[in-house]
Order: C-alpha cells, then sequence, then structure tokens
C-alpha cells in the first residue's frame, strides 16, 4: 500500500461504526482504516439525540482535530458527506465521498430537499467512489461520473472448508424484508442478522463453514459484502439478481443469480460444487486490494492538487 506517512493525515467521516449492540454496523468503514498509523476514530455521540443535533457534533469533532490535513473522506453522501463538504472547505483541502448505495439509491424520488442535498454534495465532491456497477448508476443521473472500488474483506479470516453436504441454508440478513427475510423465513435453516441475533464478525466464519449454501434474496443490494464473505469461504451463493450481487455472484461458478423469484428451486438445483474454485473468486474482493485502490486515488487526488 502506498506509504500513509508520506501522503499525510485525512479525516474520516462516518456515522456507521460497529458497535456492541450492532458489531456488523459499518465493518467495511473499519476495515478501510484497518492497518492505518495514527488512527483516532471519534466515537458518535451517546444516546438518541435528533440526527441534526449528531451531525453538529460530527461536524464540531471533525473541525476540533489538530495538526495538518490533507484531505477528507466521507462515507455516505448524505448527511456525512455534507458534514464533510463544510469540513473540506473550511479546512481547504479535497474531499472524497463514498456513496455506499442507501444514499443514493433513488435520490430523485426522494422529497426535495433531501434530493438537491445528495446532488449537490456529489457535484461539490473533488471525487466520487462508490461500491459497485448499480450504485454508480445512481450518481451518473446527478452528472457525476464515479470511480468504483468495492469494499474488501480479510480473505485470510475466512478459511476454505468442505461443504457439510447436508443441504443446510444459512440467511444472514436479519428481520428485514429489503434483505428478503420474508423468503429466507420459508427456506433457511438458520436466520441471523439485525433484529434477529446479531453476530459478531469473528462469529461468521464459522458459521459459512457449517451450511452449504448462502441465501440472499434481497429486493435491493447495492453491494453484498456477505456474499464476498460466503464467496471467500468456499460456499455457494442463491442472490437475488439485484444491484452489486450482480458484480459479485458469477451465475453457475460461485453462486446462482434468481431471475425468477424460484429461489427453493435455485436451491434445490445447487451443485457439488468445489469450494477452492467458488473461493478463488473472491480474490478481487481481498481488503488489500480495496485499501491500494483507494490510498492510490487519495495519491492521485492531491497530486492533481498540488500541480
Amino acid at each position: 500500500m502506498p506509504d500513509e506517512k508520506a501522503r499525510g493525515r485525512i479525516i474520516v467521516l462516518t456515522r456507521i461504526w460497529p458497535t456492541t449492540e450492532r458489531p456488523s454496523l459499518g465493518s467495511f468503514v473499519r476495515d478501510r482504516v484497518r492497518g492505518v498509523p495514527d488512527l483516532r476514530v471519534v466515537h458518535p455521540r451517546p444516546g438518541r439525540a435528533p440526527w441534526p443535533v449528531i451531525y453538529a457534533f460530527l461536524l464540531v469533532d471533525a473541525l476540533r482535530v489538530r495538526g495538518p490535513i490533507c484531505g477528507v473522506e466521507a462515507h455516505m453522501a448524505v448527511p456525512t458527506g455534507l458534514v464533510g463538504l463544510l469540513v473540506a472547505r473550511l479546512r481547504r483541502v479535497p474531499l472524497v465521498v463514498y456513496a455506499h448505495g442507501r444514499d443514493v439509491r433513488g435520490w430523485n424520488r426522494k422529497p426535495f430537499p433531501i434530493r438537491w442535498l445528495t446532488a449537490f454534495v456529489n457535484r461539490h465532491a473533488d471525487l466520487v467512489v462508490t461500491n459497485s456497477q448499480d450504485t454508480a448508476a445512481y450518481i451518473r443521473q446527478m452528472g457525476v461520473e464515479p470511480i468504483i472500488a468495492p469494499p474488501g474483506v480479510d480473505l485470510a479470516r475466512f478459511p476454505v472448508t468442505p461443504p457439510p453436504r447436508t443441504g443446510r441454508v444459512l440467511y444472514l440478513g436479519g428481520r428485514n424484508a429489503r434483505k428478503g427475510y420474508p423468503v429466507a423465513v420459508e427456506l433457511a435453516d438458520t436466520l441471523v442478522g439485525p433484529w434477529l441475533r446479531d453476530v459478531e464478525p469473528d462469529e461468521i466464519p464459522a458459521l459459512m463453514a457449517g451450511h452449504d449454501v448462502v441465501l440472499m434474496p434481497s429486493v435491493a443490494e447495492p453491494f453484498g459484502l456477505v456474499a464476498v464473505e460466503a464467496i471467500a469461504s468456499g460456499r455457494w451463493v442463491v442472490a437475488s439478481d439485484v444491484g452489486g450481487l450482480r458484480d459479485i455472484v458469477i451465475d453457475g461458478v460461485n453462486g446462482t443469480r434468481v431471475t425468477d423469484g424460484n429461489f427453493a428451486g435455485a436451491i434445490a438445483r445447487v451443485p457439488a460444487y468445489d469450494p477452492a474454485a467458488v473461493a478463488a473468486t473472491a480474490d478481487r474482493y481481498s481488503l488489500e486490494r480495496w485499501q491500494t485502490a483507494m490510498a492510490r486515488l487519495w495519491d492521485d487526488l492531491l497530486a492533481a492538487e498540488r500541480a
């Protein structure tokens, strides 16, 4: 990875970060900065304050960071990106917005203030980065061309083990209709996730190892980190043919993309797959590749600023 110290310090703004109650919340942002030297994390303020208060505190915390700063990176275009834009302009440094999906999906159908702010932040960022072709399409509607740098996982955390060959199906999307819970409750042997049973990240490899298939019947899925984790574990993914899952799940190679809603049929037709061959397709989503891609984007942006 390019030298972080040579580049300078970057403020990373996020409202999503793992907590005791939600250990998987924002895990991709935590992984984004894993291994960064001199890392300081400012946790969200405790309590259930109104969101304007929460983001006002985030703004104050970012402005109070001492020492030279060379840039601001905001995860989620709105509202975090708006805070990032204010911080970047006040500190006279460039802003990178990383759009994760729900912050831009259907932006042009949202109430006018949200619609206007979403477009404003993306259009005034120095660089917009996103996770999939699906999310990028929404950003292009704003007249902005994003860079696609999909999140990665630490592949070493997911050992490839022989599948149990018992036909067991795992679902990790929680009690969330957008994740396809109504379908999963009928077809999955194990159901975990928010509002069911939140699992620690360290539990996920063992869960994968104990099942043959990971089910993702999502209605919408901007990226699909669970699919990456499943494939890295050498497990076949049965997923909706939507969003970022189209980038991750290679039909007939590491999973099945369901176009007709017949998830039961797709599960019944899962082949006797080779877990090592499935896991080999996860290399393009390694954490090292993501961190390196983001570092290079920052290096290029800062070089252009200095030119």
